[in-house]
């Protein structure tokens, strides 16, 4: 059976490594570029994977303001539940000309940690209506899915930390 000597410089360099990996594990997503979906790819690429936990879709826009302004309670409210039970994805509307620069640089400048989309289709009704069929388009909206990967509650616009933990805190408990 052979082993691996290493020098104590080079087990300080994996120690280093290992370090710098754990520390970018700990800031997720903020310089990911964001990744784009189509209405019809939706529920696959957002939804399905996540079933077993419940999962909250932010939709917003970097230029809305009510969006960018319950960003920071959103943030708040999902540190609060364990990574096991809340799953949390945003899904920007802005353009696909701005979106890929304008989505980024806010995620970053607000330490915003969650995967971001950026929705991708000529008429922007076309991927209100595969997401939900009730809903009317205004920004923020909020969706929140059971861990059954059904919609459990809806909530409209401008919403606070308190009613993002109230909203979150009712789909976790539910069996």
């Amino acid at each position: 059976m052979s082993h691996c000597r290493t020098s104590a410089s080079a087990r300080g360099a994996v120690a280093a490594l290992l370090a710098a990996l754990v520390l970018g594990a700990a800031a997720p997503v903020l310089a990911e570029p964001v990744k784009l979906v189509k209405p019809e790819d939706y529920s696959s690429r957002i939804v399905a994977g996540r079933k077993g936990r419940v999962l909250l879709v932010n939709f917003w826009a970097t230029w809305c303001e009510p969006c960018r302004e319950e960003m920071p309670d959103l943030v708040a409210a999902a540190k609060k539940f364990p990574s096991k039970d809340l799953a949390v994805v945003l899904v920007s509307l802005d353009s696909q000309k701005t979106g890929p620069t304008q989505v980024p640089k806010f995620l970053k400048e607000k330490k915003v940690p969650f995967v971001s989309w950026l929705a991708k289709s000529r008429d922007p009704q076309d991927f209100i209506d595969t997401v939900d069929p009730t809903w009317d388009g205004s920004l923020p909206y909020t969706l929140l899915y059971g861990r059954d990967g059904k919609i459990a509650a809806r909530l409209s616009g401008l919403q606070t930390e308190a009613s993002f933990t109230e909203a979150i805190r009712k789909a976790v408990a539910a069996k």
